[in-house]
């Protein structure tokens, strides 16, 4: 057998050591991932922290979306929950020594679940059974970061009905700056760290039912948009 040359020796501590510390962790490799159901920008409403699908506000939006429009959206989200709830049941029993492309895949279907629960909750949430004028304290942040009311809402526009799936008006913290979002999927598109201020759903399946095109339904969009929704959420995350 020839010398073992010191390179060698610190190489093989190097695995041994690494092997120990994979020994400590077992299967606790997954972490828990949880948190306090009393804390978060959601504390004590049903849906996305908790994890259970949260009811409409409305059954029905007259003038914008149908009963029947509303309740299959809604269908679609309540699987969506679903979907995070198996991906997040499958990571917390995942083996450790389980193949890295099984745990890559739930990871991402984690991420998309997740974002889609989330934007659909915030869809939902900033409709209104009626048109409204931004208060006072919205409307000045609006002129503050997006010319006017009237220039956000035709560039939210050209988002909308450029994008595959999501349009988001967003508050990043990062830049104290509102950003209009283009999400060609769940999880594609996120401004990293960004706060949803306005959120509107352009896949099929928010209007196919009741309108024959897109254009229609987003011009609708703004006039059920509950800017009071928006003010709670901007205060909620603004920095200032």
């Amino acid at each position: 057998m020839g010398r073992v040359s010191r390179r060698e020796l610190l190489a093989a501590a190097a695995v041994a050591s690494a092997g120990i510390a994979l020994g400590v962790r077992g299967a606790g490799a997954v972490p828990k991932e949880s948190g306090l159901a009393s804390e978060g920008l959601l504390a004590g409403q049903a849906g996305f922290q908790p994890r259970t699908a949260m009811p409409l506000p409305y059954a029905e939006l007259p003038g914008f979306v149908s009963a029947a429009q509303l309740a299959a959206h809604h269908a679609e989200y309540v699987r969506l929950v679903a979907a995070l709830k198996t991906a997040e049941d499958a990571l917390a029993s995942l083996a450790d020594d389980a193949e890295p492309a099984r745990y890559a895949s739930l990871r991402r279907a984690q991420v998309s679940a997740a974002n889609a629960v989330l934007l659909h909750e915030f869809y939902f949430r900033n409709l209104a059974p009626h048109a409204a004028a931004p208060p006072r304290y919205i409307e000045g942040h609006v002129r503050e970061h997006m010319g006017s009311v009237e220039r956000w809402q035709a560039d939210f526009t050209r988002a909308a009905l450029a994008a595959q799936r999501w349009a988001v008006l967003v508050y990043d913290p990062y830049d104290d700056r509102w950003h209009d979002a283009i999400m060609n999927g769940d999880d594609d598109g996120v401004w990293l760290g960004a706060n949803p201020l306005v959120v509107c759903d352009v896949s099929e399946h928010a209007y196919a039912h009741d309108y024959a095109h897109r254009e229609e339904y987003v011009a609708k969009f703004f006039q059920h948009l509950d800017w009071e929704e928006v003010a709670r959420r901007y205060k909620r995350v603004d920095r200032m």
